[in-house]
């Protein structure tokens, strides 16, 4: 109903009650209750549901807050919202899902899917800037987590959210929630998955008769009195396939990979409990049988690059007393990979060792194999693909971890409502062992028909080789008490805990490294609609000098919720909540292992020589120079929000604005290369700022139910100071400019016949030769010569500094459809390498479809590509023209489903079955073309895969 509001009598209270009046009237109509009928829009129970999403609570470090409360600036997303999304590395499902972090995938290789996330962008300029990511509040093995397993990812951004980790929180958290059992009746889920995977993009190489065409114009333009490598014979053959031995054409692509591969997907799920035991269970296995196209016939082992995985989850709880909980948590994984080649999978690059290869050879560089059945080879390309992939042996790859915790939960209700005492151990191991057995192969190259000269030698498997290339255990344990009460209109919510952690890297001659420290969070709200909260950490590790242990990582934050106010109650407003935060976190940089004492390089031939037969003897130097300043990043976060929910919650917003500023960055001292040693001081300043906006609109017509959203992230940062060297000009400086900026030289235009006839040009000679068509610099500084002082910066950073989302969801009775759509702004990608240059390493490689659009005589400056070149080196310099902006807009997932009705099948004792297909990586627009714009700067990857998969969701 609408209020009721009594005009007031304004001859007898004056103009001001008119104006007053005409105030709150206008407020009324704006926000004052709605008529029956809107209100009857959005049915009683959606309205319910969607105002308990306030109410349901988000895991937070050590704990929980319902979504209404919280202050701090988090972005949640439920595990069921990713489950079903192929690929084996989770965190690349969430690119563009969560305000504030940025996930960027480079390579597609299974198991790895390399990327590189961030939260809030980079917050300092040294180190990897990567977040921590923590799997119910430890550090734990993330890579192939089940998904299915996942009950939320929370994002942890500000200091409120963030300080209590102490040394390790400034980059922001990654909080993976896992499912735990529920009392009820026994729940049991079976899901399964099958995908089909294809490259996103891959290069487009040019056919024998293009690439020599090419060739001998690469070869005139260098030197036009030179004879053409290939006659118009041969030019003939290539063209009409004549003899495919003597004047092959082969497309390596699809010599050595598949047009799709398939990965698999099984998972099974337990769960259940009463008042005294609550149990989950989990299993699941995952499979990929690689791209690479071996031949199976040729050996008894395998070839390609097949991944295997098993996991196994499983916890429970259980009330041992009236007052008394008992929690135990066990996960096991076993991951088995595979490779061509002896190949290292302890180098994260190692799979460029046989995409270098394919990528290289050109289609007339010999055939697959010769006539007589042998490989084919000749001594400028020795490495044939082919023979790389079922020739060259084989490396096994298995990594294990296992993972255990045992908590203690007492109620000390007895003593003062509210309070609680827990303690927790928990112990994590992790295993990898590689075991490489390679073998040489002979390559014959044909000197008459039936002749041929052999080049290398066959051998037999190797000996086994390689060993635990990585061994890691972490020991995380702590002590905590909760306090949680309500005294009328005040709640106060409390915990105070000591945590201990060791991480212990058995891999390496290192001492193990140690985090401990007193932690705590007092909340408090009033009316549940003023909140305050206080965080805090007290941490140290014996990284620091013994004054200098432990830091002090307070943080406080603070709630208005207005729309709870009298005076918007019953209002359209559901939510309006303003929020800040202020704190410090602190990041300790990785490679600084304990820099503060001094350490010795000792070896057989430093000493001297002596006796009458002299030999060196065993000696030694300083090889580090004790720091007494050695210490942490520390980094001041302030943070304001907003949160915002209208019209029965149908309409919700989101925007956080924050700024951050982090000191005391390690950077190497002027003084060092004086002093012949690395001094470090903690001089380095950093700044990091940007805007976060989310908006969602969910409602329904008829039985359509819809939901529409969209996310904007945006994170901008500074250099303040590096203790940089002088430089000659400002220009040359990084300091000042966002991290990890290209620098280079900034490409004017192609050289014209006038320029080389004239010589009026600035002096490019340190750069090589010049000629026309070739790439000429813009002279910076006017000196009329090209050289490191007209290197600047050229564009942005590989990695975006805007991310954004946007999603479509419907319902309509038994179907379902979703759609995700990703996509980033202001970044760049610098092409470069086997995949984008012509004939690399001196007349030696491929070239590609857009060689074709090269610069010739007479094409002026409208040329896509310089001109071609055997052995030039100017064109190739780090120049402004190879780079390109990586922008990008992505059809990330899309997903149709249909639930089978249920009384088809709960005869059976099924309760639910779904089926779907979707797409992963479906549809790209962007400006690289090249490649796919996420992927490493020089392509040479396992590339990034397009997937489509068939699914069921089944449950009991």
């Amino acid at each position: 109903m609408m209020r009721k509001f009594t005009k007031p009598n304004s001859l007898l209270r004056g103009h001001s009650q008119s104006v007053k009046w005409i105030v709150v009237s206008g407020l009324a109509l704006l926000l004052g209750n709605h008529s029956e009928a809107q209100q009857k829009k959005l049915p009683v129970k959606d309205t319910i549901t969607a105002a308990g999403l306030l109410m349901k609570p988000v895991p937070l470090l050590y704990g929980a807050q319902q979504k209404k409360y919280i202050t701090g600036a988090v972005s949640a997303i439920s595990g069921a919202d990713v489950s079903n999304t192929p690929g084996t590395n989770r965190l690349n499902s969430l690119s563009g899902r969560l305000t504030g972090l940025s996930v960027t995938q480079l390579s597609g290789l299974p198991s790895s899917e390399d990327n590189f996330y961030q939260v809030r962008g980079f917050h300092s300029f040294v180190g990897s800037g990567r977040p921590m990511v923590l799997i119910n509040n430890r550090l734990d093995d993330i890579n192939e987590i089940e998904p299915h397993d996942i009950e939320s990812i929370t994002v942890l951004k500000d200091a409120a959210a963030t300080a209590l980790y102490g040394l390790n929180g400034a980059n922001g958290i990654i909080l993976i929630t896992t499912k735990r059992g529920q009392t009820g009746k026994i729940k049991i889920s079976y899901n399964a998955e099958s995908s089909f995977q294809q490259p996103t993009r891959l290069p487009k190489f040019l056919d024998s008769y293009n690439y020599a065409l090419l060739y001998n114009e690469a070869q005139l333009n260098d030197n036009p009195t030179a004879t053409p490598k290939y006659n118009a014979a041969a030019l003939q053959a290539y063209q009409n396939g004549s003899d495919p031995f003597l004047y092959p054409n082969v497309n390596w692509i699809d010599q050595t990979l598949k047009n799709s591969s398939l990965q698999i997907r099984n998972n099974i799920n337990i769960s259940g409990g009463g008042d005294q035991v609550k149990y989950y269970f989990s299993a699941s296995y995952l499979y990929d049988n690689g791209i690479f196209k071996v031949d199976k016939s040729i050996n008894t082992y395998n070839t390609n690059s097949n991944l295997g995985v098993f996991n196994v989850r499983g916890n429970v709880d259980i009330n041992a007393s009236k007052y008394l909980v008992i929690s135990a948590d066990l996960r096991s994984k076993r991951e088995t990979r595979n490779a061509p080649g002896p190949l290292a999978f302890s180098s994260p690059t190692y799979d460029q060792t046989i995409f270098t290869a394919i990528y290289s050879t050109p289609a007339n560089a010999y055939p697959v194999k010769n006539a007589d059945g042998s490989l084919g080879g000749n001594a400028t390309y020795t490495n044939n693909p082919y023979g790389t992939l079922n020739y060259a042996g084989y490396t096994n790859y298995l990594s294990t971890s296992l993972t255990g915790s045992m908590g203690f939960a007492y109620d000390l209700g007895t003593l003062t409502k509210g309070l609680k005492v827990k303690v927790d151990f928990g112990f994590t191991n992790y295993d990898e062992l590689q075991v490489s057995r390679g073998k040489t192969f002979a390559v014959y190259t044909p000197l008459t028909a039936t002749t041929y000269t052999k080049i290398n030698a066959d051998g037999i498997v190797s000996a086994s080789s390689g060993g635990y290339t990585a061994r890691q255990r972490i020991y995380d344990h702590f002590a905590m008490l909760n306090y949680d009460r309500e005294f009328g209109d005040h709640s106060i919510n409390a915990m105070a805990m000591y945590e201990l952690q060791q991480l212990d890297n058995a891999s390496v001659n290192t001492l193990a490294q140690n985090f401990q420290g007193p932690k705590g969070r007092l909340s408090y709200r009033f009316k549940n609609r003023y909140l305050v909260d206080f965080v805090a950490a007290y941490q140290g590790s014996e990284q620091y000098p013994p004054n200098h242990r432990y830091g002090f990582f307070p943080a406080v934050s603070a709630g208005w919720i207005i729309s709870d106010e009298p005076f918007l109650k019953g209002s359209a407003i559901d939510l309006f909540k303003i929020r800040g935060s202020y704190g410090k976190t602190g990041n300790q940089v990785n490679g600084l292992y304990f820099d503060y004492l001094s350490s010795y390089t000792q070896a057989a031939s430093l000493g001297g020589s002596f006796g009458t037969t002299p030999a060196p003897s065993t000696g030694g130097y300083q090889n580090q120079i004790a720091n007494p300043l050695v210490t942490w990043e520390s980094d001041l976060k302030t943070n304001i929000g907003l949160d915002l929910a209208f019209l029965h919650n149908r309409l919700s917003a989101s925007v956080d604005v924050f700024k951050e500023r982090t000191t005391n960055i390690m950077v190497t001292n002027s003084i060092s290369a004086m002093y012949g040693a690395r001094i470090n001081t903690p001089s380095g300043i950093f700044e990091d700022r940007g805007l976060e906006v989310q908006a969602a609109w969910t409602d329904h017509v008829g039985s359509l139910e819809y939901t529409i959203g969209g996310n904007l992230s945006v994170a901008k940062n500074k250099i303040v100071f590096q203790n940089e060297a002088a430089r000659n000009y400002p220009w040359m400086y990084q300091t000042g400019n966002p991290y990890g900026s290209r620098m280079g030289y900034v490409f004017d235009r192609y050289f014209t016949e006038a320029d080389i006839a004239s010589g009026n040009y600035p002096n490019q000679s340190s750069l090589g030769t010049q000629k026309a068509g070739d790439l000429k610099y813009k002279d910076l500084n006017g000196d009329n010569v090209i050289d490191a002082n007209d290197i600047a910066v050229i564009g942005a950073a590989k990695y975006p500094e805007v991310n954004f989302g946007a999603n479509l969801g419907l319902k309509y009775h038994a179907f379902d459809l979703n759609m995700f759509f990703q996509g980033t702004s202001h970044g760049t990608t610098y092409n470069s390498g086997p995949t984008v240059y012509e004939f690399v390493n001196s007349g030696k490689g491929n070239v590609v479809e857009h060689h074709l659009d090269r610069w010739t005589p007479g094409s002026g400056q409208s040329a896509a590509y310089p001109r071609l070149t055997l052995t030039n080196t100017n064109n190739f310099v780090t120049s402004s023209f190879w780079l390109k902006d990586n922008s990008f807009v992505r059809l990330k997932y899309v997903e149709a489903g249909y639930t089978l009705p249920v009384n088809l099948l709960k005869k059976i004792g099924v309760s639910s079955t779904r089926v779907f297909v979707n797409g992963y990586n479906v549809l790209l627009w962007d400006k690289v073309k090249e490649k796919d714009p996420e992927a490493n700067d020089s392509g040479l990857t396992y590339p990034l895969q397009r997937s489509f998969s068939i699914g069921l969701n089944l449950k009991f």
